[in-house]
């Protein structure tokens, strides 16, 4: 029983290390899928007209004036694919497809030296079009932003980390729990949200959750030396993973474990 589970945990904690590390293989296939592509946000639903790809191109060029005899080469142009929202609410985000990449990005980068763009009464915001993990992880550091801006501390947010210009210095943060902790050590009052990292922090509450469980039952911890040690009930575990073949009248059949 004892061998069992700490097969069992053991299998479950590679099973879970092994998630996370296609989840970011995902996350990075998607960001590559949508490298040549601008969320334009603040447009209102239906001011696009019949043409949402027409009416893009006019606002970039009437209002970027670099790029009026560049040729754009957009694509595709359409609203997120979400249900339209109730009036009142946010407008979905228009999304935009370059053919080229160094054109997306000569577009942002006129976008944002511009600052603000009014069509109307509305200011549209420019930016890339991240995928849905990246766009949680930044919204981690909202709380963060809200804090550096009631201060007039000049920060950047370049793709999942945070970086703040401090009087010391620049800083540079690889996570919102990182950036967090650094700015209560300044004297910001920022509260702890339940989940700062994403699924990644559940997934390291379980792996403790594991732990405690197998303290519990068996009366040891499952300290870091162990995962190193050789044993015979690690060794069965490891085999088990690798999964193992069979042949049946000449023909292979692989049973495939959750690390294959």
């Amino acid at each position: 029983m004892e061998d069992w589970a700490e097969d069992a945990t053991r299998a479950l904690l590679t099973c879970l290390e092994q998630q996370r590390y296609l989840q970011q293989k995902v996350t990075d296939l998607e960001s590559r899928s949508r490298r040549n592509n601008v969320r334009v946000f603040g447009v209102a639903e239906g001011e696009e007209g019949d043409s949402t790809m027409q009416f893009i191109v006019n606002i970039i060029k009437s209002e970027l004036t670099m790029l009026r005899d560049v040729d754009l080469k957009i694509q595709r142009a359409h609203r997120s694919l979400a249900p339209r929202p109730p009036t009142g609410a946010h407008p979905r985000p228009i999304i935009v497809n370059f053919q080229e990449f160094s054109t997306k990005e000569m577009v942002l980068r006129e976008a944002w030296k511009k600052g603000k763009i009014l069509v109307g009464n509305r200011a549209l915001h420019f930016d890339h079009d991240y995928a849905s993990e990246i766009v949680k992880k930044r919204k981690e550091y909202n709380d963060i932003k809200k804090a550096l801006k009631e201060r007039g501390i000049r920060f950047q947010t370049p793709y999942t980390r945070m970086r703040i210009h401090w009087d010391s210095g620049v800083r540079t943060y690889d996570s919102a729990q990182e950036a967090r902790r650094d700015l209560k050590k300044r004297g910001f009052q920022i509260e702890d949200p339940v989940a700062t990292e994403g699924d990644s922090i559940l997934e390291k509450q379980l792996e403790k959750q594991l732990e405690k469980q197998l303290e519990k039952q068996l009366g040891w911890k499952l300290a870091a030396n162990l995962r190193e040690r050789s044993s015979t009930a690690a060794q069965r575990a490891r085999e088990k993973l690798l999964g193992f073949q069979r042949k049946q009248g000449g023909i292979r059949i692989w049973v495939v474990s959750c690390t294959a």
